[in-house]
């Protein structure tokens, strides 16, 4: 135990041991309410939450997950009170953690008091909120309110508790982390109350009952994995994209993947939606794949191209762009390909766009593509340095560039969370992308 706090230092070693103290204190004093009469109702809810956390739905993005049994977990401190619920919430986690997924030992005992607080401080939240209280009226519609007040408490609680320590661990901002993992998914509490609502008027008529709630839980997690299975389908045909223009300009092969982490680090720090950050990599992946319908002795000139040569690899944005729509699930995407080299000053191409015309995914990645091609060796010239590329992009701020982006890109490059990737740093593109 000393190595593992030792590993990852006293900060990590404080907060996780303040965590395991508090909870496993608060499972004490709620161990009063537990009463042995209701034996049966403890175990039915202990059994449902085993069943719906062994088909708990891993997210895309941050290895986050949506947890199907919190529902039942709702209802349980809704129906049987904060205490009840915090230690079936216990016995359902070392079940499921310890013997069914063998999680390590160190990660138990900090993810038990985790759920338990969680579930105890939101049930408790509940029972002092007007509507809500030990013995709420579920004739009458109101008891909705304090319910999403303790989904509220239940998701700030444990969301908060976990990018702490995933911070701490891995000397990361944790806030950072809450939001690229949790912030997003604030929207399952919307499903889950009307949910939480089904199953307590159920219980109402024969406790039973909550056994019928096993066939949609294994429902959606049958209709969730089709979801993912389609994705896989969709990542491939990115990464498929991706190698296709690798092969057409193998000069700037790993490009794409460069300007995509550019872009994603600037888009963090613009505070953008996790939906607007996903369609960012995205289209950052395949910004330059209308190159494919350009000549190869055009792309790979290894001098300035002429007049004529120029107009033609101004057509690129426009072909990416046809070429994209054809893809239904990349969205927006199109759009914000075909306006990648757009200015600020009206400027740029295909359409000379101006200002707010043009879209801010554009925007920002127009900065990290014409970071990456100042910073890369070509056949025309040597690469700038990542000093000298910074002064461009400041010199032309607000005319080539948007000024907010530029910013955003200079906070990140002198705070030193910006630097030039490698030309020669190996780079898979599938590989990457499931990392999302």
């Amino acid at each position: 135990m000393i190595d593992f706090f030792r590993g990852h230092g006293w900060p990590f070693a404080l907060f996780y041991l303040g965590v395991v103290l508090c909870g496993y204190l608060a499972l004490v004093f709620w161990f009063r309410d537990l009463r042995v009469e209701h034996w049966i109702p403890y175990l039915t809810f202990i059994l449902l939450t085993i069943i719906a956390d062994l088909v708990n739905l891993n997210l895309p993005r941050g290895g986050a997950m949506v947890s199907v049994s919190t529902p039942v977990t709702f209802a349980s401190a809704i129906l049987l009170g904060p205490g009840p619920a915090a230690w079936i919430e216990v016995v359902s986690a070392l079940v499921v953690e310890g013997f069914v997924n063998r999680r390590p030992l160190m990660k138990i005992l900090f993810n038990v008091p985790v759920l338990a607080l969680s579930i105890g401080l939101a049930g408790m939240v509940f029972r002092a909120l007007p509507f809500g209280g030990a013995t709420p009226d579920f004739s009458q519609p109101w008891f909705l309110l304090p319910m999403v007040a303790l989904g509220l408490v239940h998701w700030m609680t444990n969301t908060g508790l976990v990018s702490m320590i995933i911070g701490l661990s891995d000397q990361a901002n944790p806030f950072r982390i809450w939001k690229a993992n949790y912030a997003w998914n604030v929207r399952h509490l919307v499903a889950f109350v009307p949910i939480t609502a089904i199953i307590i008027l159920v219980y109402q008529l024969a406790p039973w009952t909550l056994a019928l709630f096993i066939i949609p839980i294994l429902l959606v997690k049958y209709a969730y994995q089709l979801y993912l299975d389609m994705r896989e389908v969709n990542i491939s045909t990115l990464a498929t994209l991706a190698s296709a223009l690798d092969a057409k300009d193998p000069y700037t092969q790993g490009h794409s993947y460069r300007v995509s982490r550019y872009a994603l680090l600037v888009g963090e720090e613009m505070r953008l939606g996790e939906g607007e950050l996903q369609m960012l990599e995205y289209s950052a992946l395949l910004h330059d794949i209308g190159k494919i319908g350009i000549a190869g002795d055009i792309i790979n000139k290894p001098a300035r191209l002429d007049e004529e040569e120029w107009h033609i690899i101004q057509q690129h944005p426009s072909i990416g762009a046809r070429i994209i729509q054809r893809l239904r699930f990349l969205g927006e995407a199109a759009q914000v390909i075909e306006c990648h080299h757009e200015r600020p000053d009206g400027k740029g191409y295909p359409h000379g766009l101006t200002g707010g015309k043009i879209p801010m995914l554009s925007r920002i990645l127009h900065v990290a593509d014409t970071f990456d091609a100042m910073t890369s060796n070509r056949p025309y010239r040597p690469a700038l340095s990542a000093e000298e590329s910074v002064q461009e992009l400041l010199k032309h701020r607000g005319s080539q560039f948007d000024s907010r982006v530029v910013d955003a890109f200079i906070r990140l490059f002198e705070s030193g969370r910006i630097q030039p990737i490698r030309e020669d740093e190996p780079v898979e593109i599938y590989e990457i992308l499931n990392q999302t």
